[in-house]
C-alpha cells in the first residue's frame, strides 16, 4: 500500500510540476478541448500553417530542478513542413541541429563534422521538433492521436496544451503548452523529472521555400540546404 500511494504521490507531483511549469499558461489545462472549442482551436492553428516555411529567433531557457539552475541558448530556427526542424545556435556556443522525421544530424561548425542520430537518442527534443513541425503543418489529427488536448482562447491570443497519451512518452515529456496570437510565441516543455524548457520565438518571417529566404536569415537557409544535400 505504501509503494501504491508513494507511486501515486509522485503521478500527482508530477502533474502539479508539468501545469506550474506552463506559467501564465496554467490554466489551460482546467480546460480540456470539446465540440464547443474545437473550432476555435483549429482557427488558432490555421494562422500558423500559412506559410510552408517559418524562420525567426529563439532563445531557449531550460531549468534543472535539482540544480535550481538555468541555462540559456540562443539562435535561429526554420521549420520546414516537409523538411523538419533546423535549430542553429549561436549562443553560447554556435552549433546547428537538424530535426527530421527519425533523424537528428548534429553539425560541429568549428569542425565541420555532421553526426546522425536515431530520434530515441534524444526523445525530449524528438518529440518536440515532430510536435510544433505537427502544428505549423495543421495535422490536428496527428495531436488528436497522441495527446489529450487542452485550449484556452484569450483576448490576446491562445494557449494550447498537450499531455501525452502514451505512457512510454509520457515518462519523459509530462506537458507542451504552446502560446501564441498571429505566431507561435513561446512553448514550454515539462519533462518527466519536472524540469523545464521554455523557447521563446521572435523576429518571425514566411518564406515559399529555403532559396527564397533572405537577410538576416539567409545564412540560416543556406545551412539548412547543405544539410539536407549532404544527407
Amino acid at each position: 500500500m505504501r509503494r501504491i500511494a508513494r507511486g501515486i504521490g509522485l503521478l500527482a507531483l508530477s502533474a502539479v510540476l508539468a501545469f506550474a511549469g506552463a506559467g501564465d499558461a496554467a490554466g489551460v489545462y482546467k480546460k480540456p478541448l470539446s465540440a464547443e472549442s474545437k473550432p476555435a482551436m483549429l482557427q488558432s492553428m490555421k494562422v500558423l500553417t500559412e506559410s510552408p516555411l517559418t524562420v525567426g529567433n529563439f532563445k531557449q531557457t531550460r531549468t534543472i530542478t535539482k540544480l535550481n539552475r538555468e541555462f540559456v541558448s540562443t539562435g535561429s530556427f526554420a521549420i520546414d513542413r516537409v523538411s523538419g526542424i533546423l535549430w542553429d545556435t549561436q549562443k553560447p556556443f554556435p552549433s546547428v541541429l537538424w530535426v527530421g522525421d527519425n533523424s537528428i544530424v548534429q553539425w560541429d561548425l568549428s569542425r565541420d563534422t555532421k553526426k546522425t542520430m536515431s530520434a530515441k537518442d534524444n526523445p525530449v527534443f524528438a518529440e518536440f521538433s515532430k510536435t510544433i513541425q505537427s502544428v505549423f503543418s495543421g495535422q490536428f489529427d496527428e495531436l488528436d492521436r497522441n495527446f489529450k488536448l487542452f485550449f484556452e482562447k484569450k483576448a490576446a491570443g491562445f494557449d494550447i496544451g498537450l499531455v501525452p497519451k502514451e505512457n512510454a512518452v509520457a515518462r519523459v515529456i509530462a506537458s507542451i503548452t504552446l502560446t501564441g496570437r498571429t505566431e507561435l510565441e513561446k512553448v514550454t516543455i515539462v519533462d518527466g523529472e519536472g524540469n523545464t524548457v521554455v523557447y521563446e520565438f521572435s523576429a518571425q518571417a514566411h518564406f515559399k521555400d529555403l532559396e527564397s529566404v533572405n537577410a538576416p536569415f539567409d545564412k540560416l537557409a543556406l545551412r539548412f540546404l547543405k544539410l539536407k544535400s549532404a544527407k
